[in-house]
């Protein structure tokens, strides 16, 4: 009996002894805190609105995986180029051979997520009132409507994530694309009205923060894929009327470094030119644009830097589009494309050796030049909303709402500005078409348009089917990758929207893979 009791007292204070070294060990970390006490004060409002423009930026800091260059590659704007067919990974594109496991698409759908999620943090935590907390909480509503609008134009109906998800919600289904457009106009709007976005104060003004008149552009273009028309050219009119923008009007630095951050800016990515921050500043996406480096010898005069890998050499169909509204010595057909005949004649170019995927033409927009060029770090800023943009979907919404006369002096500002022939008539929907090819060529939207306008069945239809050689005589071979045309080129039914990732399929079985796929 005796051992019984002494058995009970020794677990009594067995227990008692885990339970105190159980409370000793359970001391409070020191220097890190808890999500939901952070946000609290304005410079930690700063620092998870700062993690979002960082999010933004990895979008188009990749190279085989930047949100632009496979863009333009789904286009009919551009050869895949590089130093052979099958040269990285942007053929499969170019040909429409890619499948649900490319890991580009992976790539930017999980970025896009990542935007999600930084900007829910902010919307869920930043709760004060201050001035700077106001401000994060809109631009966060702004960066995830941003980030909804590619997940819908080009997946149709990824999950709606508004919130920071519980482990048991990990697995979200299919949304709706009525519902995410719902959600980014709610965004959009809130944000817009909210009275804390920035906002210029004059043409010249400079800021790197996202706008109101970016967040209103953002919603007008929303509204144009969803045919709202009249709302679209209402709150683009806004933008318009602001007086805060205007055409850059010398096209001769669009696509370089001179011309980041130009009265023509709604939004860019920053780059800083300072090699020092080559790590998180270089944009390889306008190195592989480049001339291709060992093909060409130049002048010690010519600009060019030579260590580029020629990807993405334009179509002849884009050029031919620059001649027939401007001619061949049109202005802002000279500082778009080069043709060879230019190269050789005006920066002495000679030893010009056989290019696949390219039909003498290069793109001297994006050209790369020698003064800013270092080892591979090239700081040029990423253009992810121009005003010319904003005229063209202006135009096109007034167009398709009654008011042709509206669509025609917004065509006219951007044809006044690019040197070419004014429309002295009503501008035409095929014309706004052309303009926006040739205006926004190599910037990322030939795809989404030619969807949009239902015209990419037919444009797109015999991707792959035969591409370009030059050869060093000057002519143009073509030759066939692709044997089978139904192995690639655009398919109705299929090609409208990207697959969503095997990698995501795998894993959530809530999930419904995209037709076609």
């Amino acid at each position: 009996m005796k051992s019984k009791y002494i058995s009970l007292i020794l677990i009594i204070v067995g227990v008692l002894s885990f339970n105190s070294c159980e409370d000793n060990l359970d001391i409070e970390q020191h220097s890190v805190s808890s999500i939901d006490s952070y946000y609290q004060i304005d410079s930690e409002a700063e620092e998870g609105i700062t993690a979002c423009y960082t999010a933004l930026r990895a979008l188009y800091q990749g190279n085989f995986t930047d949100m632009i260059i496979i863009l333009n590659n789904l286009s009919d704007d551009i050869w895949a180029g590089g130093n052979s067919h099958y040269d990285g990974r942007f053929y499969r594109i170019n040909d429409y051979t890619f499948d649900d496991a490319y890991g580009g698409f992976s790539t930017i759908y999980n970025n896009l997520y990542a935007l999600v999620y930084r900007s829910n943090v902010i919307v869920e935590y930043v709760t004060g009132d201050t001035e700077v907390m106001k401000r994060a909480v809109a631009e966060a509503k702004v960066f995830r409507a941003f980030a909804y609008f590619y997940l819908t134009t080009l997946w149709g109906t990824p999950p709606l994530v508004d919130h920071i998800l519980a482990e048991e919600e990990y697995l979200q289904a299919n949304s709706t694309t009525a519902d995410l457009w719902a959600f980014i106009e709610k965004d959009l709007n809130e944000a817009i009205n909210s009275g804390a976005l920035t906002q210029k104060s004059n043409k010249d003004d400079v800021t790197y923060r996202v706008t109101k008149q970016f967040a209103q552009s953002l919603l007008g273009k929303a509204y144009i894929f969803q045919e709202k028309y009249s709302e679209a050219a209402s709150i683009l009119d806004n933008v318009v009327n602001s007086g805060l923008y205007g055409l850059h009007t010398d096209l001769s630095t669009s696509g370089t470094p001179l011309g980041n951050m130009t009265e023509e800016s709604i939004y860019e990515v920053h780059y800083l030119n300072d090699r020092s921050q080559s790590a998180t500043n270089n944009t390889l996406n306008w190195t592989s644009m480049g001339l291709r480096g060992e093909k060409y010898s130049y002048t010690a005069e010519a600009p060019f830097a030579t260590a580029t890998w020629g990807y993405e050499n334009p179509t002849k169909d884009l050029y031919d589009d620059f001649v027939s509204v401007e001619g061949v010595d049109g202005y802002r057909l000279k500082n778009s494309i080069a043709t060879r005949d230019q190269m050789i004649n005006d920066y002495g170019t000679t030893n010009i050796m056989t290019i696949t995927d390219n039909e003498g033409l290069w793109f001297y927009k994006y050209r790369i030049l020698k003064d800013f060029w270092a080892g591979y770090f090239y700081a040029n800023n990423h253009r992810i909303m121009k005003y010319n943009e904003v005229l063209l979907l202006a135009a096109e919404a007034h167009l398709q709402s009654g008011n042709a006369g509206k669509a025609t002096e917004y065509i006219n500002m951007i044809r006044t500005r690019a040197q070419a022939p004014l429309i002295t008539g009503a501008v035409t929907f095929d014309e706004i078409k052309t303009e926006s090819r040739l205006e926004l060529c190599m910037e990322g939207h030939r795809f989404h348009n030619l969807v949009r306008w239902g015209d990419a069945a037919t444009t797109l239809a015999k991707k792959g089917q035969k591409n370009p050689a030059l050869l060093t005589d000057g002519s143009v071979i073509w030759e066939v990758y692709n044997d089978d045309p139904a192995l690639c080129g655009f398919k109705v039914g299929k090609h409208e929207l990207l697959p969503f990732p095997s990698t995501e399929m795998s894993v959530n079985p809530n999930m419904v893979q995209n037709p076609g796929w």
